[in-house]
């Protein structure tokens, strides 16, 4: 699946190397037209993972409600935007969005509540 996406790309398609304990590819879905593409790799296991990789900037809705943002620094000269979401149940929500060569990410994993630095390192394990 990994390999014909990036076939299909037209761009370099990054892989997290970290993941939650139990979170293994589903799915790969490429959209848009060359020069347009978006594509979107979907992890299932204890936690609902989806890495966005797209040519397009993404058009950014409201915060949801009750969550925090903060800016965190990902890689050197690349700051992101992490939503967090923990409304006392067990589930969370977390939703990083950055720039980087050119391309536009966004990591989202909702489930059980994990420590900041655990999703931060799915990011920064990206190769």
């Amino acid at each position: 699946m990994l390999e014909q996406a990036r076939a299909e790309a037209g761009f370099r398609v990054l892989y997290p190397c970290q993941l939650p304990a139990g979170e293994r590819l589903a799915s790969v879905a490429v959209t848009g037209q060359p020069g347009k593409r978006t594509v979107t790799l979907a992890f299932e296991g204890p936690f609902e993972i989806s890495l966005r990789q797209s040519q397009v900037a993404p058009i950014y809705g409201a915060d949801p409600t009750g969550a925090s943002r903060i800016n965190v620094d990902l890689f050197p000269g690349v700051t992101g935007i992490l939503l967090e979401r923990y409304d006392g149940s067990s589930r969370a929500q977390y939703d990083i969005y950055w720039d980087r060569d050119g391309l536009h990410y966004e990591l989202l994993v909702v489930g059980p509540p994990l420590s900041r630095r655990q999703v931060l390192l799915v990011v920064t394990s990206l190769e």
